[in-house]
């Protein structure tokens, strides 16, 4: 069983604390579940990873792991709410840390190239917020995703 989403998710910050969640949720800590989530820790909190991605950096260092391996790790951490599914690209799924563990942010995407640049904006979510209230929901996530195209991208389309 997963964790409710509107209960608040302990701070992961070892082995052992992930370990404590995984169990309390009748998971396993395996290696390649901690070595994913290392990932996401050592990464630009700005930077997504796609399965592909996860799957290339870890193999570069020296893990033998598949890509269904993958998958199947990213898909118990997004529903114990460790991970978040970003939808930002066409066909294309990536992943961050959930909220509980970074700062609630939206996302900018370029609809060229992919690039992704985070931003905050505290009237966006006061808008989120405050509908959610007006209309007898329970927030527990909110995200906002504006696509448009990248300076570097204009200035490669208007050459």
């Amino acid at each position: 069983m997963m964790t409710e989403p509107n209960q608040p998710l302990p701070r992961i910050n070892s082995g052992s604390d992930l370990k404590t969640v995984l169990n309390k949720e009748g998971f396993r800590l395996t290696s390649q579940r901690q070595k994913i989530l290392e990932l996401f820790r050592d990464v630009a909190l700005d930077h997504h990873l796609s399965a592909e991605e996860i799957h290339h950096q870890l193999v570069e260092q020296g893990e033998k792991i598949s890509i269904s391996t993958i998958y199947r790790a990213l898909h118990v951490m997004v529903g114990l709410g460790l991970l978040q599914e970003l939808e930002l690209a066409e066909d294309r799924k990536y992943y961050e840390l959930s909220t509980p563990f970074t700062s609630h942010h939206h996302h900018l995407v370029c609809v060229q190239c992919g690039a992704v640049q985070e931003f905050e904006e505290v009237s966006i979510s006061d808008v989120g917020a405050g509908e959610t209230q007006t209309r007898g929901f329970v927030l527990l996530n909110s995200q906002f995703t504006i696509y448009g195209v990248c300076p570097r991208c204009q200035n490669r389309l208007g050459s």
